[in-house]
């Protein structure tokens, strides 16, 4: 441990490599395009932090009702509880697969790596999000209490300036934490070739014919929902050649130290380059489809984007076949199995 300086106890100063941009081939209806995606920012240097305070998220609890009236009176006036050393993730939002894996439990990994035993603090979580720390020795403590003790912080530094991650950051959290994982154990699946389909909103209308066509390729035809967490890692993480529907279950291959391919379905008229940031430098071949693609709705802003992000959807069966026929080792594009750029670890100690 460093030298204090009043009020912070300054527990490790980790340089933050630069990371070369991703190629990800882009087929958005009619159209073709190859991106180079990279990070939003580039920082100098990482640092964990500690302070005597009490941390209240009252923040987090506003809305009408009783139920949001009597969250925001515990946060506020109750009693707080006595964590020791802890680290509070009560900003980001916990109840997804994705908001886990890329951006809360790295950080709560480098914590533990670099000061040792600590107090994770949480929301109340579902069942199976809770089941998904544990498979990290994680042990959320979750409430909306006050927690008091010496409270964990994270920053990132670009030139001599500091910046706190918080929920809202200028660099988005997901695009510092890949590094934290290299390759996670799990009992084998069986499944090297997988496409992870969706039931409810954001299922493809026409899944039969999708699915034939798949699993001619000799591709697995996977609901993560049917499969307990410990499985749903086990099947992600022996996979090789993954087709997906966009969803949270794509951070499972955060968890990889590499995947030759992946191919990504959004709905029409949505783009994200959240998991291309996130996980793209471990993947050999990267692929993103679009059935089609009207730019209007990026401009009416996230109501509309939703509504199309959540809706079911037809999948271009020509253009999937397209990328997978353009995208086959030996059709072009990265050398299948070429190594990544040697990185070290950036969110640990």
């Amino acid at each position: 441990m460093l030298a204090t300086t009043d009020p912070f106890v300054r527990h490790f100063v980790q340089p933050v490599p630069r990371r070369e941009p991703v190629e990800v081939r882009l087929f958005a209806g009619e159209s073709r395009l190859t991106l180079e995606v990279g990070r939003p920012m580039d920082f100098r240097a990482l640092t964990l932090l500690s302070e005597r305070t009490c941390s209240k998220r009252s923040a987090d609890l506003a809305g009408f009702g009783p139920r949001a009236l009597a969250k925001r009176a515990i946060g506020r006036w109750g009693k707080p509880i006595d964590a020791g050393l802890f680290l509070d993730t009560r900003h980001i939002e916990p109840n997804n697969v994705s908001h886990l894996l890329m951006d809360i439990v790295p950080l709560c990994l480098s914590a533990r790596r670099a000061v040792g035993e600590a107090a994770f603090v949480f929301r109340p979580l579902q069942p199976a999000f809770r089941e998904l720390l544990l498979q990290f020795g994680i042990d959320p403590l979750c409430t909306y209490r006050p927690v008091s003790g010496e409270k964990l912080s994270f920053r990132l530094a670009r030139g001599l300036s500091q910046f706190g991650i918080e929920a809202h950051f200028d660099a988005p959290l997901y695009s510092y934490t890949g590094e934290v994982y290299t390759d996670h154990a799990a009992a084998p699946s069986g499944h090297r070739k997988l496409f992870i389909s969706r039931r409810g909103p954001r299922s493809p209308l026409n899944a039969a014919q999708l699915d034939a066509m798949l699993e001619a390729r000799g591709f697995t035809v996977v609901y993560m929902e049917d499969h307990a967490i410990p499985d749903q890692i086990a099947l992600m993480q022996e996979a090789d050649d993954v087709v997906a529907i966009h969803g949270a279950a794509l951070a499972y291959l955060a968890l990889k130290a590499r995947t030759s391919r992946l191919i990504e379905i959004m709905p029409p008229s949505v783009y994200h380059d959240h998991f291309p940031i996130g996980i793209g430098h471990k993947v050999d071949r990267y692929v993103q489809l679009i059935p089609s693609f009207d730019e209007n709705v990026q401009y009416q802003g996230w109501a509309e984007i939703y509504r199309h992000k959540q809706s079911p959807f037809r999948v271009d069966l020509a253009q999937l076949e397209e990328a997978l026929d353009e995208s086959t080792p030996g059709a072009g594009g990265r050398e299948a199995g070429k190594a990544a750029p040697a990185h070290p670890i950036v969110m640990g100690a």
